[in-house]
């Protein structure tokens, strides 16, 4: 760190406390943060040169986030054009950061080699690994890259594990071991049944889900624009009557949050289960509601 982040003086504390909400992902606004510099008893001079210190702090912050792979954005909040700064990982400020990534696993698959990459996962530091790429596959608008550790730990007893592509940032080809091959058909059947990135190793059972649509644009949503190619219509939507549709998956995070999605619209009628489970994160929801 620069010498402007030690000591106790008021423009360390304030320059230490910018760092730390920058680097926990937080929007600092400019103009609230520059208000902790309490000027009402200060001279003009002093004024004036903590007015310098809040510029240089910007500038010895930014340089302080690149020495850790961490860009420092200034832009205006849309809602009322306040002034704010951001920080975030730098491959992330390259556009066709994921098209090179994507590139460069593509080419492992072909010529058969592993890949060394370093790994962003969520709420943690980056990691290094190598990697066996064996399958892709998008979904929800998402690329994700299925595959083995080299490292057998790291794969946690699993028979692959799925990396989004948008939190690889940097992967290239190694010769250091041997490639390890998937199976693509075998991929291909363990998600037929799945709706999300990957299956529930826990609880790989595949279900019949009945849903009961309570609205005529909820049914017809999801028969027009289904999530799953299993879904089926068990009873039309009609002024007399509510819609049921079903749905042959496993149970998973991403369906239980699909049919959260439609509120209202949706409800699930079988397996019980499922129908109490979703019964009570809404009641956990309506909870904070009625304190």
């Amino acid at each position: 760190m620069a010498n402007i982040f030690q000591g106790e003086s008021k423009v360390a504390q304030c320059v230490r406390t910018w760092d730390a909400l920058l680097r926990s992902g937080c929007w600092v606004d400019t103009e609230e943060f520059a208000n902790i510099f309490d000027y009402n008893d200060l001279p003009g001079e002093e004024v004036l040169g903590y007015e310098k210190a809040i510029k240089k702090a910007k500038s010895e912050i930014r340089t302080a986030l690149a020495e850790q792979g961490m860009c420092l954005r200034e832009s205006r909040d849309a809602k009322d054009n306040r002034k704010v700064l951001t920080a975030y990982p730098e491959h992330i400020a390259d556009p066709l950061h994921n098209l090179r990534i994507m590139a460069t696993i593509d080419d492992a698959m072909m010529y058969r080699r592993a890949l060394r990459l370093t790994y962003a996962p969520s709420f943690h530091d980056s990691e290094d690994h190598i990697f066996h790429p064996q399958y892709l596959r998008t979904y929800n608008g998402r690329n994700y890259v299925y595959g083995v550790y080299e490292n057998e730990e790291e794969n946690k007893g699993l028979p692959f594990v799925a990396l989004p592509i948008d939190r690889i940032v940097n992967a290239g080809k190694t010769k250091e071991v041997p490639y390890r091959a998937g199976n693509p058909e075998e991929y291909e059947r363990l998600m037929r049944d799945v709706m999300g990135a990957s299956p529930n190793f826990k609880s790989p059972e595949v279900v019949d889900v009945v849903l009961r649509t309570h609205d005529h644009k909820t049914h017809k949503l999801l028969l027009t624009k289904p999530l799953h190619h299993s879904i089926r219509e068990l009873k039309p939507f009609t002024e007399e009557q509510l819609g049921e549709l079903t749905i042959h998956v496993q149970i998973t995070r991403e369906l239980e949050n699909w049919i959260l999605h439609y509120g209202t619209g949706l409800e699930v009628v079988s397996p019980a289960e499922l129908r109490a489970h979703i019964a009570q994160v809404i009641h956990t929801i309506n909870s904070y509601y009625t304190k």
